[in-house]
C-alpha cells in the first residue's frame, strides 16, 4: 500500500519535534520546511504559547501541510521554553505527539525541529526563522502552468526585489502574447502572491511546485491551481498541463485514452483520506478541459475504465470504505465496503446518465489491495475480477461467474485479458497455503468447467517465524500482458516472470519454471513491459529498496541485464519510448522525483533524467498521446487534490515494434 503522500513515517514511539520561539501569552509566525521528509518547500508555522496557562498551539497556516494543528502543554517564559503538543486524527497522518524547545539566537528567533528515531538518536526535521517567508527561504521564480476555470494560462515569475516582496512576471495563454504583471507577497506568510489591481487579479498560494488560489478577470472569479513546469522541452502550459477538481486522489486510476479524450476517476487507498466529492470525468487532452463529470460522492473509482463500440463507459467503484485511527495512525477498513461495476453514457456535452450497476462484491467481501480495470470483448461482454471472475452482458445481466475450485481465499484484483475464445486473469490466494496463486484461462462465453488451462506455481514454504514486513506473504497483483501480435502472454506471479502461449504452454523450455530474478527486491505489482527486442522491464514495491529490472527475454540462466534503484515503491506500469528510454512513475523519491527515465539501450542502468511533481504515483499507469506523457498523481493535502498531467516529450512516441510499450499495449485498455 502506498506510503503517505507527505512521507510521515512511523518511527517508533512518538514523533518528537523541537520548535524555536520567542511572554505570558505569545504568538509568532515562522518560515520553515519539513526537510526530513523531502523538499516540499517553505511552510508558514503559527506558534502560540501561554506562560500562565502552560499551553501551546502550533499550526501550519500556509504551505504543503496547510491546516495541520497541534495543541498541548508548555513550560516557558517570554516565548522561550519547551513543551509537548498533539495532533488528533488528522486525515493525513492520524495523531502525532511531539516535544519542542524554543530558543533565541542573537537578534533572531529560530525554530528547529528534531525527531527521535528507533535507535534513540535524533534527526533534524526542520529549521526556520521568525517572520514571513522571503525570496531567500521561499523563491517563487519559475515557469508555471495555471488552470483558471477551463483555461490553461502560462505564468512566469521573473524576479523578486529583495526585501520588498515585489514580484515581476508574465502571464499568457499557452500560445498567447505575454502580458507583464506586478504582484506582492503577503506580509504574514510570504507564501501568498497577490495582484489586486487591473483587469486580471489573483491570490495564489505556493506550496513547493504546487499552486492554488483564486483568479479574477474583469469581475468574474475562478478557482485556480497549477504546477511548476518540470519539462525542459517547452515552457509554461506547452510544457505541462494539469487537470484536477475536488479533494479526491487519483490513487487507482489509469487514464483511458480514446481519440483525444481521457477518461479517469478519483478514489483513495486503504489508509488514505476519504473524499466526499469523488467523480469520474471525460477530459479533452488538447487543452485539459473537462467535457463532463459524473458525480460519485463518497464512492471511489477502483481502476481504469473501458469503452464499448458505441462509447458507453464502464468502471468499478468501491462504496462505504471506512477510515479509523489505531494507535494514532490512520488505518482503512473495507469491512463494510462493496464493489460495483457501473455503466454510464458518454454524451458530447452535459453530464452522463447511469445505465446500470452490477454488484461485484457484497458488503464485507472487498479485498484491500489491487486495482479492478475491466476488459471488454468484441461481442461487448465485460469481464472484471473481485472475489471471482465476472462476465457481464451489455445490458448489465450476469453471463457467468467463475472461481477456482480450491479452499484458499482467492482474490482477482488485476486486469484480465480477453480474445475471441478465452479470458485470461491472475489470481492471488491470500489463504495460508497460497496454493491457488496463478494464471487462469476460462472460456469467454461460458466460463464453464473444465477450464481451458491454468498455471499455479508450487506452493511456497512459509518462513519459520511466519510472514512479516521483512518477509511479506507472496502476492499476485500484477496484471498479465499480451505481446504485440497477441500470441504470447507475459505475467508476473509472485516473484517470477512467466511467458505462455495462449494454450498455456511455456514460450520455450527456458520459460517452463518461469524467469527467476535473483534476490528480488520487494513485490511485483506493476505489469511487465516488453520492448521490440523482447526484453522485459518490471518494477518492484520494496520501499527504499525498490528496483527497476531489465530482463533478457530469452530467460537464460542469469536473466537480469541490469537493475536500477528507484528508491521508492513502483506500482506504476511505465512507457517504452522510441527515444531509447523507459519512463516509470514511483512514490516520492526525494533525490530523483516521481518520474524517472532510464536508457533502454545501455548494458547497465543509466538514469537519463527525472521530474518531481511534488506528489506521488501509485496504481495508475502511464500513457503516451501525441508526443505527451499522460498520467495521474496524488497530492493528499488541503492544497490540492490528485491531478492528471500532460507533459511535453519533444515528439516522443511509443517504441515502434515494442511487444508491449505500456499497460495492455494500447490506449483503449480493452484487452481486445
Amino acid at each position: 500500500m502506498s506510503s503517505l503522500k507527505f512521507k510521515i513515517r512511523r518511527l517508533g514511539g512518538l514523533l518528537a519535534l523541537f520548535l524555536v520561539i520567542p511572554c505570558s501569552s505569545f504568538a509568532a509566525e515562522y518560515c520553515t520546511d519539513l526537510s526530513y521528509f523531502g523538499d516540499y518547500g517553505a511552510m508558514s508555522f503559527a506558534v502560540t504559547t501561554d506562560d500562565d496557562a502552560d499551553t501551546a498551539v502550533v499550526e501550519i497556516i500556509a504551505g504543503y501541510a496547510k491546516g495541520w494543528r497541534f495543541e498541548g502543554s508548555w513550560d516557558g517564559e517570554s516565548g522561550v521554553g519547551s513543551g509537548s503538543v498533539m495532533m488528533t486524527e488528522d486525515p493525513l497522518v492520524g495523531t502525532i505527539g511531539f516535544d519542542f524547545d524554543i530558543v533565541s539566537a542573537g537578534s533572531e528567533t529560530e525554530i528547529t525541529g528534531t525527531v527521535e528515531t528507533e535507535d534513540g538518536s535524533r534527526a533534524t526535521l526542520f529549521t526556520g526563522i521568525e517572520g514571513a517567508c522571503t525570496v531567500a527561504e521561499a523563491p517563487l521564480e519559475g515557469d508555471y502552468c495555471l488552470k483558471v476555470g477551463d483555461e490553461n494560462i502560462s505564468m512566469n515569475v521573473v524576479r523578486e526585489t529583495s526585501g520588498t516582496g515585489r514580484i515581476v512576471g508574465n502571464l499568457a495563454s499557452p500560445t498567447g502574447i505575454l502580458r507583464p504583471f506586478n504582484a506582492m507577497r503577503d506580509s504574514a506568510t510570504g507564501l501568498i502572491l497577490e495582484k489586486t489591481t487591473g483587469a486580471e487579479q489573483f491570490k495564489l498560494e505556493f506550496s513547493a511546485g504546487i499552486i492554488t488560489g483564486e483568479f479574477t478577470y474583469r469581475g468574474r472569479s475562478f478557482d485556480a491551481y497549477g504546477i511548476r513546469n518540470p519539462a525542459p522541452t517547452a515552457t509554461g502550459c506547452l510544457g505541462i498541463m494539469i487537470y484536477s477538481g475536488g479533494t479526491g486522489d487519483f490513487y487507482y486510476a489509469t487514464p483511458t485514452i480514446v481519440g483525444h479524450h481521457a477518461y479517469v476517476g478519483t478514489g483513495g487507498g486503504t489508509s488514505h483520506s476519504l473524499a466526499t466529492d469523488n467523480y469520474f470525468a471525460k477530459v479533452d487532452l488538447r487543452d485539459m478541459r473537462e467535457i463532463w463529470r459524473y458525480e460519485l460522492g463518497t464512492d471511489e473509482v477502483r481502476g481504469g475504465a473501458v469503452l464499448d463500440r458505441t462509447g458507453n463507459v464502464y468502471f468499478v467503484v468501491e462504496a462505504d470504505r471506512n477510515l479509523t485511527f489505531v494507535d494514532g495512525f490512520p488505518e482503512g477498513s473495507h469491512e463494510a465496503s462493496s464493489l460495483k461495476l457501473i455503466k454510464i453514457t458518454n454524451p458530447s456535452r452535459d453530464a452522463p446518465t447511469l445505465e446500470w450497476e452490477y454488484a461485484i462484491t457484497a458488503a464485507g467481501e472487498t479485498h484491500d489491495l489491487g486495482h479492478l480495470t475491466p476488459a471488454i470483448s468484441k461481442r461487448g461482454i465485460i469481464y472484471v475480477g473481485g472475489d471471482m471472475m465476472h462476465a457481464i452482458k451489455p445490458d448489465g445481466s450476469e453471463l457467468w461467474t467463475f472461481a477456482p475450485d480450491t479452499t484458499g481465499n482467492l482474490q482477482i484484483y488485476t486486469a484480465p485479458l480477453v480474445d475471441k475464445r478465452a479470458v485470461f486473469f491472475s489470481v492471488t490466494d491470500t489463504g495460508s497455503a497460497h496454493e491457488a496463486d496463478g494464471l487462469y484461462a476460462v472460456d469467454a462465453l461460458s466460463g464453464a468447467e473444465p477450464i481451458l488451462w491454468r498455471y499455479t506455481p508450487e506452493a511456497p514454504v512459509d518462513p519459520s517465524d511466519g510472514y512479516s514486513e521483512e518477509e511479506p506473504a507472496p502476492e499476485t497483483y500484477s496484471s498479465p500482458q499480451f505481446n504485440l501480435d497477441r500470441t504470447k502472454i507475459y505475467a508476473a506471479l509472485r516473484d517470477r516472470i512467466y511467458c505462455f502461449d495462449r494454450r498455456g504452454n511455456a514460450c520455450s523450455t527456458a520459460w517452463e519454471e518461469g524467469c527467476e530474478i535473483p534476490d528480488l527486491a520487494g513485490a511485483i505489482r506493476a505489469a511487465p513491459l516488453i520492448d521490440a527486442a523482447g526484453d522485459i522491464y518490471i518494477g518492484t514495491k520494496g520501499n527504499e529498496d525498490s528496483k527497476l529490472y531489465k530482463i533478457d527475454g530469452t530467460c537464460p540462466t542469469s536473466p537480469v541485464i541490469w537493475e536500477a534503484d528507484t528508491n521508492a515503491d513502483m506500482y506504476t506500469t511505465g512507457v517504452i519510448l522510441d527515444t531509447g528510454i523507459i519512463v516509470i512513475g514511483t512514490e516520492p523519491d526525494f533525490d530523483a522525483g516521481i518520474l524517472k527515465a532510464y536508457s533502454t539501450t545501455g548494458s547497465t542502468a543509466i538514469l537519463e533524467g527525472y521530474m518531481d511533481l511534488d506528489a506521488d504515483m501509485t496504481w495508475g499507469s502511464l500513457r503516451m498521446h501525441k508526443g505527451r506523457l499522460i498520467g495521474v498523481a496524488n497530492v493528499a493535502t488541503p492544497i490540492l487534490g490528485g491531478f492528471m498531467f500532460s507533459i511535453d516529450t519533444a515528439g516522443a512516441r511509443y517504441e515502434r515494434g515494442a511487444q508491449n510499450p505500456t499497460f495492455r499495449g494500447n490506449n483503449l485498455s480493452t484487452g481486445r
